[in-house]
């Protein structure tokens, strides 16, 4: 149910709700003045018996009706002695004040319209204007708190009741208190002394013997949405695919830790929310001093570095990254710690026996004849998504960095002889403990301080949906689970152009007497298109310039569940042949007329034709479609006129040629052509081109 409250009300929850208890009640505001432009100034009085510390207050501003806060003067080494004063102003505020009145330079910037409060940290000590300001409840005036019992109490609700007005721009009332101007008889407060800063105490680290870490990432400004925008913006073919993408985000700005620093991040990430000064063991539950690390010597009534992901399962060596990820690295019993040992993790509860600690069970079953541990309950899905982490940041890709091999799990125990193995079990019995332990608020907080001191997450705390994504499939528990059938598609490998073929999906089936449909899709470059919705696909291979391949794939429904397959067919190109035969005169004297019909047996649809002179003397010419009109040239000597038709379907042509003999006209007097007989004649031959220049000469 939505609760809505009225206007008023809701802005002061907003802004006083949980506040209203007041830190120090001794000290109040007494006067208050907005001023002639920058004439502003606020008094305060302690009217306590002892020396109040600033430190820590401010003086804020609620401007207009605001329900928000502007700071305005932040006090450091201040104090305001008992039943003393201090006048804060602006650098350019005019109060006459005597010499010995303590005053603070501030940035002031209220005015009539603005509430004014004293705070200490988050809690409001006293007020002056109520919030949401009612418009003009303090211009043009100057406010003295009236000095009597009820009044001088300091009130986070503002009462008008408190408060005397006086002209603008009176401030003969600042340095002492009450509704009258301060009369020269009255003896200042003594200004405040600076609180002495003590001799810092020698740093401490976080436990025995560790370093204080320095951060290197902000998780009060993380956004998981951003962190991983390159998963949740995309789409995969494969979870392994998704899992590849995922160990590229957690990879980046990942900081390798030095197992020093380990001890450190663990009293960061473990720490007891009940209590700062311990962490909590992984195995028993116990809160444990963060002092109380093994550092050496015996290990009784300590605690170490528990590797969740064995470290003898791939990285035995302090420089892999692995062995310093505190992303799998938890406090734990040493004891415990040493029953654990390098063992898988599995179902055992059956037959091992629980690991007891200080004389009590703790939840943990132990089975040496499989080297199996089973953790306690509440860590389950902790422990699972730790190992997740693991197998996803460890992927093998980055190894020339991390020196770590490709961490698997598997769904099995391993064994002894693979104990050297990047290997672990047990696969779908983590996946259930992940269901089974969800992510609790411990867990988040321990993602954040790592992400502070080690730079990367686990994405299967902030994005436990993950989970199933990448390992849904393996353990029956798939998020996009498909139809199983059997067979496949028949097709032929190639298909020569213009002809037919099929795709031939008949044999696929998915059970006795289950029915299927059939959706036929041909991918292209522009997407995909729909192309038949029969189990046997009848298509004609296209036309094409160069061998093709066209790409289909076929989805298979039962109503429910679905699955596709892919098939591809190689388009052969074929050369264009075409029978092409001509008709018309081709022998003319030089001047005349001739026409040229071709005709094209079995010419495709859409053949385009053109014409154009390949040999001899340049002719004049017109061509439509299969028909040429040409008119001879004159020509000196009988020649030969060869002209070409070029048929063209799609890209591929074919082209083929007609010739068209052209006589001269012309006869010299007294001479006739040779019969071209005997020697005499093939000479006549080779002589009459000479003999006919010089007589045209």
């Amino acid at each position: 149910m939505k609760i809505k409250m009225n206007a008023v009300a809701a802005a002061t929850a907003l802004v006083l709700g949980g506040l209203s208890t007041a830190a120090n009640a001794d000290l109040v505001i007494t006067e208050y003045i907005e001023g002639s432009g920058n004439n502003k100034a606020i008094e305060l009085y302690n009217s306590g018996d002892t020396a109040q510390s600033l430190n820590g207050y401010k003086l804020v501003r609620y401007k207009d009706s605001a329900t928000t806060t502007t700071d305005m003067v932040a006090f450091t080494d201040q104090e305001i002695p008992a039943k003393g004063i201090l006048v804060v102003r602006h650098a350019d505020a005019v109060l006459n004040l005597d010499s010995s009145v303590a005053e603070v330079i501030g940035g002031l910037q209220q005015n009539g319209t603005d509430a004014v409060a004293l705070l200490n940290g988050a809690k409001v000590i006293d007020i002056v204007g109520a919030v949401p300001t009612p418009k003009n409840w303090g211009k043009d005036v100057t406010l003295r708190r009236k000095n009597t019992t009820s009044s001088m109490v300091a009130k986070v609700a503002f009462d008008e009741k408190d408060w005397a007005s006086q002209p603008k721009d009176t401030v003969d009332g600042f340095g002492c208190i009450g509704e009258d101007a301060c009369s020269g008889d009255v003896t200042p407060p003594t200004p405040p002394k600076p609180i002495p800063t003590p001799d810092p105490a020698p740093e401490k680290g976080p436990c025995t013997n560790c370093e204080t870490l320095t951060p290197v990432a902000d998780p009060d400004t993380f956004n998981d949405a951003i962190y991983y925008s390159d998963v949740l913006n995309s789409e995969f073919d494969s979870a392994e695919d998704l899992k590849n993408a995922l160990s590229a985000i957690i990879a980046k700005n990942h900081k390798q830790l030095s197992y020093k620093q380990v001890w450190s991040t663990l009293t960061y990430a473990d720490q007891d929310p009940n209590n700062n000064q311990n962490v909590i063991e992984i195995y028993t539950g116990a809160s444990i001093s963060k002092y109380d690390n093994q550092t050496s010597g015996s290990g009784v009534g300590k605690w170490n570095r528990e590797h969740v992901w064995a470290k003898s399962h791939g990285f035995p060596s302090q420089s892999q990254w692995g062995f310093t990820d505190a992303h799998h690295l938890r406090p734990s019993d040493t004891g415990i710690n040493s029953k654990r040992s390098n063992n898988d993790f599995g179902e055992c509860k059956d037959t091992g026996e629980e690991v007891e600690f200080n004389g009590k069970g703790t939840g943990n079953y132990l089975d040496k004849a499989t080297d199996c541990w089973e953790p306690r309950d509440e860590v389950k899905g902790d422990v699972a998504r730790m190992i997740m982490y693991m197998d996803t940041r460890y992927q093998g890709t980055d190894n020339a960095t991390t020196k770590m091999p490709d961490l698997v799990i598997v769904d099995r125990l391993t064994t002894t002889a693979e104990d050297g193995e990047p290997l672990i079990g047990t696969l779908c019995a983590l996946y259930e403990w992940n269901k089974l332990d969800a992510v609790d608020t411990y867990e988040q907080n321990r993602n954040n301080q790592i992400y502070k001191y080690q730079g990367n997450r686990n994405p299967f705390i902030d994005r436990p949906e993950l989970v199933q994504a990448i390992y849904g499939a393996q353990c029956n528990d798939d998020p996009s689970p498909s139809l199983v059938v059997d067979g496949d598609i028949v097709a032929p490998d190639t298909a020569i152009e213009g002809s037919t073929y099929s795709l031939d999906a008949s044999a696929i089936t998915a059970g006795e007497g289950v029915t299927l449909s059939y959706k036929w899709e041909r991918v292209t470059d522009e997407g995909k298109e729909v192309v038949g919705n029969e189990a046997i696909l009848s298509l004609t291979a296209p036309m094409v310039d160069a061998d093709k391949s066209l790409n289909f794939v076929l989805t298979i429904s039962d109503g429910t569940l679905a699955t596709t397959q892919s098939v591809s067919i190689s388009v052969t190109d074929v050369p264009l042949t075409l029978d092409i035969e001509f008709a018309g005169t081709t022998k003319v004297a030089e001047g005349e007329q001739t026409s040229i019909t071709a005709t094209v047996a079995d010419a495709p649809a859409g053949t385009l034709y053109s014409w154009k002179q390949v040999s001899g003397t340049a002719a004049e010419y017109t061509a439509n479609g299969l028909v040429l009109d040409v008119t001879s040239p004159a020509v000196s000597i009988d020649q030969t006129l060869v002209f070409e038709l070029t048929a063209t379907v799609g890209g591929d042509s074919f082209s083929q040629s007609v010739s068209i003999e052209v006589t001269n006209n012309e006869t010299t007097e007294g001479w006739t052509k040779p019969d071209g007989a005997g020697s005499l004649g093939g000479l006549m031959t080779l002589l009459l081109p000479l003999i006919w220049f010089r007589r045209r000469q």
